[in-house]
């Protein structure tokens, strides 16, 4: 929508961007769904859906204020996300302890990458803000 557009009906405006927001981050995750469904890929397809959009605003430079606005909620509760691994833990817990090492070192070792990577992305994100 134009500026024009946005001035003139403000109270449309948001809520369209943001309905606009939400279907794209739907069909980010069909494509990926449907990707994997194609190509045979053993990633789960919201996976590839998500780095569809982190490529997607890698090439934009930034995240536009409706998809900002969409995500935020969602983020705030990402916890709840996690309910069923959790359960799934406590029902296949013989399961895990015939292979507790192997579970431990990939825990381990799954988190440290991540806080290498996060740290490493925190950098170059302070770098970029103070030049």
């Amino acid at each position: 929508m134009s500026d024009s557009h946005t001035r003139r009906w403000p109270r449309i405006a948001r809520p369209a961007k943001a309905l606009l927001a939400m279907a794209g981050l739907v069909a980010l995750q069909w494509l990926g769904d449907a990707l994997v469904a194609r190509t045979g890929w053993p990633v789960p397809g919201s996976l590839v859906g998500l780095l569809l959009l982190l490529v997607g605003l890698v090439l934009r430079g930034h995240v536009p204020q409706a998809l900002d606005d969409v995500s935020a909620p969602l983020l705030r509760h990402l916890m709840l996300l996690l309910i069923p691994s959790v359960a799934a833990v406590g029902l296949y817990v013989g399961l895990l302890a015939q292979h507790a090492v192997a579970f431990l070192l990939v825990s381990v070792g799954v988190t440290a990458l991540t806080i290498v990577v996060t740290a490493w992305t925190l950098q170059r994100l302070l770098k970029r803000a103070a030049d």
